[in-house]
């Protein structure tokens, strides 16, 4: 992921959990650097929405049981 340097706009370093091009994770190799640690915080609350959507969004529940549903009658008519 391509994040744009904190400090100055025209700069942008690819970061992942593992590996960052900026210049701070060359001279501290062993430590993570600021862009790493926003790109860690960014895919925990992306993971952390997920789950809470999936398990509270009530909506997506009834569109499943309402296609459970209809394949259901769908089999009963084919038989």
């Amino acid at each position: 992921m391509t994040i744009t340097s904190f400090t100055d706009t025209n700069k942008s370093y690819e970061t992942t959990p593992e590996t960052c091009s900026c210049p701070a994770k060359y001279w501290n190799p062993n430590k993570q650097c600021k862009h790493q640690t926003a790109l860690i915080h960014e895919l925990n609350r992306a993971t952390i929405f997920g789950l809470l959507k999936m398990k509270f969004d009530c909506r997506s529940q009834a569109v499943i049981e309402a296609k459970r549903a209809n394949y259901y009658y769908y089999e009963m008519m084919i038989a």
